[in-house]
Order: C-alpha cells, then structure tokens, then sequence
C-alpha cells in the first residue's frame, strides 16, 4: 500500500484490519522518520506489526525489507506466528513502490513463499492533483498501483472527482479505480477481465506528467509468438529497465491463447492466463508507463518484434535483424 502523505494510507489500512480475523494479516510500515507513529495507532487491531523507521523503504533501508520478510516467514515456520494469509507493505508517503516490489520479486526465497498480490495507491480527491503537479513522487506512485483508492471523496463535488479520475487514468491507464474505498476488498485480486477491459480501445498515445513520467499504449492487431516476444521483453528491460516504472499487456499467443504479462522495472511477474470468454480475438494491447526514455524507441522496436514475429524466414532477413536491439 503506497500513496503520497496525507492521502489516507493508514486510516484505510486500519479499517482493513478491523475486519480481518485476528492474526490473519502482518503490518510492515516503514517511517520516513526515526520514530514510528503509525504502528502505535494499529498495534489495538491484534495484527502482528513490523516498523521499518529512519529511511525510505525504496532506497535506504531497502536490504532491510528482505530481511524482515524472511524473519518474518522464519518465525511462521517455527510456529511463533499463525499462518498468516496476507503481508501488507505501507510505505512511506515520499517512497516509489517499484524498487520495493522488483526486491521481491528478485529474491528467490521469497519468491518461493510469497506471491506479489495487488499495489494499492490512495489518491487525495482534494489535494491529490495540486500534489501530482508539485512532487515528483507522486506520479510514480500511481505508476505502479495495480487498483487506486481515491479518498475523501465525501469532500469533493463531481467535476472535481472527474479530474482526478483523468489525471489517474492519464499516468496509469491499466489500473483499477474507484471512488468507493471500501476497505474489505482493496487487497482483492486483480481480475484478468479488468485489464483487458482497460485496454480495450486504446491505440498509440502519450501524456505529459510531473517530470519525466509518461504513459503511452499500443494495439498489435496480430497475434505473436511468445518466444519472439520473450527476447524482445528481455533486451527491453535489460537496457531500459530502470526507466519502465511499469509495463502490463494482454498478449494473443499462437497457440497458448491470451496472457496477461506485466512487470516493474527489471522484473516481470508470474505470466497468467486470461479466461476464454475474454479471449475472443487475436489483438495484442500493451501499456507503458516510463521515466526519461523515448516512448518512439519502444514503439518502434515494438513494430519490429512484429515483422519478426509473423514469419520467421523471408521476415528476418527484411527486417535486418535476428533480434530487437536497444540503444
């Protein structure tokens, strides 16, 4: 859970755990500061709580996350904790959730026992938007969300609330909002059906943000060939991958029907299929969302891996390349 200062990150967590039975959830909030407020205001919830204080979590005190985790899941072996369902990160207002998730999935001890569930940003319906314009942390905290909570949303009229959902789906248009913060199922799964849904539609665009923070989608009315298409992912993330805060796509492959692949930075998760009823034909949708880097370079290199991908033999050699290259 990530979202900039003040925007209702604990309030909502707080009322989470009051509905979930005792022990069924572990705490990790990391603190900006030295001291550690937030864990006093949740320890009454009888949820196990780990303080990560005195440094942001995506930087500083990064190498300390791993090791609490890992205490964490040595302690639950060892039966000094119950078998708990779900590990909930609250990161500090100032922090970039995607070094945090690209150390989890990088550690194969944790990748072992821990499967990534959904980033969940809150965004302040009265002061979210005159932050997206000022700090420059903010965009990729919407970046990375999976599903953005949109808070005090009682304070905020309609026109109001309608810029906000522009400015979120304008930096992050994959991701699930709502207006309704209902605290029992902001941790739920991502539907496979909602990302395609978010995607359908979209051609080659591009927005301006805070900084350098741009989103920008594509449509491929084809289907590829998943292996093409893994060495072209790789060299992408290989070179740039410092500079993709985060990548989604519901892909047609030739004969695995439709995947839903994304990642963070350098890392991609666990591919997964979508349902055949949402299956229907064979278009590719992908979305990015980068830091600094030429949305033109991935898009071309992108129309290559097509060429490349729809015929492996007199393609190739019109191409010019065995394989997409970055520079």
């Amino acid at each position: 859970m990530t979202g900039f200062l003040g925007s209702g990150k604990t309030t909502l967590l707080k009322r989470y755990l009051q509905r979930q039975p005792a022990g069924s959830a572990l705490v990790i909030i990391n603190e900006f500061g030295r001291e550690s407020i937030d864990d006093r205001i949740t320890l009454h919830l009888k949820s196990e709580i780990e303080t990560i204080a005195d440094g942001c979590l995506c930087c500083t005190v990064l190498g300390q996350l791993q090791q609490t985790l890992l205490h964490v899941l040595t302690r639950r072996a060892r039966g000094e904790l119950p078998a708990l369902e779900r590990i909930v990160i609250e990161t500090s207002g100032l922090a970039d959730p995607t070094p945090i998730l690209g150390t989890i999935l990088s550690d194969e001890n944790l990748e072992e026992y821990i499967r990534v569930g959904p980033c969940v940003t809150t965004f302040d319906a009265l002061e979210g938007l005159q932050t997206l314009e000022q700090f420059a942390e903010a965009a990729p905290q919407l970046a990375a969300a999976d599903r953005v909570i949109v808070t005090k949303t009682d304070l905020a009229d309609s026109a109001r609330l309608e810029a906000v959902m522009m400015a979120i789906r304008s930096v992050n248009p994959a991701c699930d909002v709502t207006l309704n913060d209902a605290p029992e199922s902001i941790f739920a799964p991502i539907e496979n059906a909602i990302v395609e849904r978010s995607m359908r539609g979209k051609r080659v665009g591009a927005h301006m943000h805070t900084g350098a923070v741009r989103s920008f989608s594509t449509v491929l009315d084809r289907s590829v060939d998943w292996a093409t298409f893994s060495v072209w992912l790789t060299a992408l993330l290989n070179r740039h991958g410092d500079r993709i805060l985060r990548f989604k796509s519901v892909l047609a492959v030739r004969s695995a029907g439709k995947l839903v692949v994304q990642g963070v930075r350098h890392r991609v998760y666990p591919p997964s299929h979508l349902p055949a009823e949402e299956a229907q034909d064979n278009v590719s949708r992908l979305v990015f969302i980068t830091h600094g880097i030429d949305d033109q370079k991935i898009l071309d290199s992108l129309g290559r891996l097509t060429v490349i991908s729809s015929s492996f033999s007199p393609a190739v050699t019109s191409a010019g390349n065995a394989a997409p290259t970055f520079r």
